[in-house]
């Protein structure tokens, strides 16, 4: 620990902290110094000790000039750098450098590339180009709010380039912050040629719009997809494997043609953008899901054909999406926007310390994240450049939607400044997330989480109260807690709610005011999958019982208000092999198991009718609430079944309205009725043509009617 530690905290304001094994802590003079000759002696306006240092308040020039090396020598002569600190979060800061262009990063021209780096308190910035083997250094000019700039001539297309970014007493190497593309693990930062990628050319979707209800989400790793030999991919677990096509295990489609099969109109891929820990170069020899980000335009080299060429994960991203879009699937992209793996070293704090990352008010890194760091999504900067890296995304690759992991770290305003600039792209661009209450340093109604869902309209949240009703309790301490639909007839009430996308009021349970905030999924990368988590809370049931609940858990994803939500496996009951947290198991726990999904091809089969009738009947894609409240009838029975009426809306569909039995107990039962109902969705999915007066529901049995 240095003796001594002098921080410019706010304008006219330096706090200095003396270690006590230095002269006590004790100085009775200390002065501001530069270079150039500069010195003012700094006044005491409060001194603090505490066990083993002494904390002094001090007073300076409240203009002190940005982008010079100051210094603070204490009477003992030990002289130490002035680091630029908390400063860089008040008003007045951002009044000075905020920066509305659009230009920084690197703009590539044939004949010249422009440099452009915001990093207002740096006192030198230099650029190192690697072009076909060679190193180039140049010195950058500071311009216009704290914007460092240089115009380099030739044809830079293949060059590499880093920073070296003089600070707060050190030089330090980084990244571009705003680069599109990097060489492996992200050693340099690329110089890209965007018409390179013009060879893959953008397909629009065959169905012209699909938002919101009319969604069917489908959560996929691209590395799961084809990691293991069953998928009988020519590749594993890249961009370019999962485009493969006419890929099957025993007659099962496989990969690609797998999730073409399902009817799906939202693929959601899990984190593509570049996260730390595993190495690009050597992807097989370790696991990771992606939510340890590294950098937050930039692709990851692990899913690429050659980590080392910057274009080429690009080049075949790109093509997976217009290969999704060409098969009227949408993509939507997982992204870490509320913490980076490691505050130090990311591009953000090299650039520019302490600015990007959220602070308590003791100085400490806000840990909302759990993760050790909190993304300040509510200062100036940090806003426009998250909604900068969704636009570029948009326009580069051509994806449709976004979903926010940790969403709750995020602020309210930023998450609706990207909504609307995702839908100033596409009308139709969905953004959602995980809106938990997390303890960022954050005040309450400005956290992006579900209990502040009524000034966030048409962003979703993952419904964790459908999630827990259903199947019951996610977390660990939770596996052995039932839901309704796996044997909980207490849960008979809350069920309604839950059916009703969360938006309705007294006596049921409201979370929502709009059904397309609701995402209603059972099961995540998360946590257990919904199969292993009845080994613990159902462990008494047979197999063939097993089956039977699933059964009622996918439906109710398809027949509930809001947006239905799959997790890749689910649909042929997928296992993590009882793993509750397998973010970094290897392949044979993560990757899709298509030996099982041959075993389980019924199940499989059952799914694709599901979606097949959530698309068949809008019904179940009521768009507002107010259409929930007209159209919608809930009943829970003494017996413990529950009944969902919806009435239709076309007065010229052919039937008056359709009719949900729910009965998750192990015994059947019997019921009349004065009108005929057909039944349309029997415990295989099949539909009958026959009217009846006499509706039979078996044990474990969801059925869909309807009534002419």
């Amino acid at each position: 620990m240095p003796a001594m530690r002098a921080y410019l905290d706010d304008f006219g304001s330096i706090t200095i902290w003396m270690e006590k094994n230095f002269y006590g802590g004790k100085s009775d003079s200390f002065f501001l110094v530069a270079e150039d000759g500069y010195m003012k002696e700094l006044v005491v306006k409060k001194l603090v000790e505490h066990d083993t240092r002494v904390k002094y308040e001090m007073t300076c020039p409240s203009d002190l000039p940005f982008g010079k090396d100051y210094k603070v020598r204490e009477i003992h002569g030990l002289t130490v750098p002035l680091e630029i600190r908390m400063i860089v979060k008040r008003p007045e800061f951002n009044r000075l450098f905020e920066y509305k262009g659009n230009d920084l990063g690197a703009t590539y021209t044939p004949k010249h590339t422009d440099f452009a780096l915001w990093a207002p308190t740096a006192v030198s910035v230099t650029i190192q180009i690697t072009l076909s083997g060679k190193k180039y250094t140049f010195p950058m000019e500071r311009s216009e709010r704290g914007v460092w700039r240089l115009s380099i001539k030739g044809n830079l297309r293949h060059a590499l380039y880093v920073y070296f970014v003089e600070r707060n007493g050190q030089v330090v190497r980084t990244i571009d912050p705003y680069g599109l593309s990097s060489d492996g693990n992200a050693y340099h930062s690329a110089v890209i040629d965007l018409t390179q990628l013009d060879a893959v050319e953008k397909v629009k979707p065959a169905t012209e719009s699909c938002c919101g209800v009319d969604a069917v989400i489908y959560e996929a790793s691209v590395r799961d997809m084809t990691s293991l030999p069953s998928s009988n991919t020519k590749g594993h677990g890249t961009f370019s494997a999962l485009c493969e096509t006419g890929t099957s295990y025993d007659g099962i489609p496989t990969g690609f043609d797998h999730l073409c099969s399902l009817g799906i109109t939202h693929v959601q891929l899990m984190p593509v953008l570049d996260f730390a820990t595993v190495d690009e170069y050597h992807p097989s020899r370790n696991y990771n899901w992606g939510y340890d980000p590294a950098q937050y335009i930039t692709l990851d080299g692990s899913y690429s054909s050659d980590p080392k060429d910057p274009y080429a994960r690009m080049i075949e991203f790109r093509r997976l999406v217009s290969k999704f879009h060409a098969h009227d699937i949408r993509v939507n992209l997982d992204v870490v926007y509320n913490h980076m793996y490691d505050v130090d070293s990311s591009p953000f704090h090299r650039v520019l310390p302490y600015y990007y990352f959220r602070y308590t008010d003791n100085g400490n890194l806000s840990n909302g994240s759990y993760c050790g760091n909190d993304f300040a999504s509510d200062t100036s900067m940090g806003r426009r450049y998250l909604i900068h890296a969704i636009e570029t995304l948009m326009k580069i690759y051509d994806v449709d939607g976004f979903r926010f992991d940790l969403m709750g770290v995020l602020d309210v305003e930023t998450m609706n400044l990207i909504l609307k600039k995702a839908r100033s792209i596409k009308k139709d661009a969905m953004i959602y997330g995980e809106g938990w209450d997390l303890p960022t340093s954050l005040d309450f109604r400005r956290k992006a989480m579900i209990v502040n869902q009524d000034l966030m309209p048409h962003i979703g949240h993952f419904n964790d109260f459908f999630r827990d009703v259903t199947k019951g309790k996610t977390s660990d301490d939770g596996k052995y807690d039932r839901g309704y639909l796996t044997g909980d007839i207490g849960m008979s009430f809350s069920i309604l709610s839950a059916l009703a996308g969360s938006v309705m009021t007294t006596p049921l349970f409201k979370r929502f005011e709009e059904p397309d905030q609701s995402i209603n999924g059972a099961e995540t990368h998360d946590n257990l999958t919904v199969w292993d988590k009845m080994h613990y809370c159902c462990s008494n049931d047979t197999r063939e019982v097993r089956y039977q609940k699933m059964k009622m858990i996918i439906l109710s994803m398809f027949v509930s208000q809001g947006i239905p939500f799959l997790h890749e496996g689910i649909e042929f009951c997928g296992t993590k092999k009882d793993n509750p947290n397998s973010y970094n198991s290897p392949d044979h726990i993560n990757g899709m198991d298509w030996q099982r999904a041959r075993f389980n091809r019924h199940m499989i089969e059952y799914t694709r009718k599901c979606i097949a009738l959530r698309k068949q009947y809008p019904e179940f894609r009521l768009h507002t609430s107010k259409e929930i409240y007209a159209q919608v009838l809930l009943s829970h029975r003494d017996d413990g079944t529950v009944s969902y009426t919806i009435q239709a809306a076309d007065p010229t569909c052919g039937y008056k309205k359709v009719l949900v039995l729910i009965n998750p107990m192990d015994r059947e039962f019997n019921y009349s009725c004065e009108e005929g109902w057909q039944l349309i969705f029997d415990t295989d999915g099949n539909s009958h043509d026959e009217y009846l007066r006499n509706m039979h529901l078996p044990a474990r049995s969801m059925l869909v009617f309807r009534q002419s």
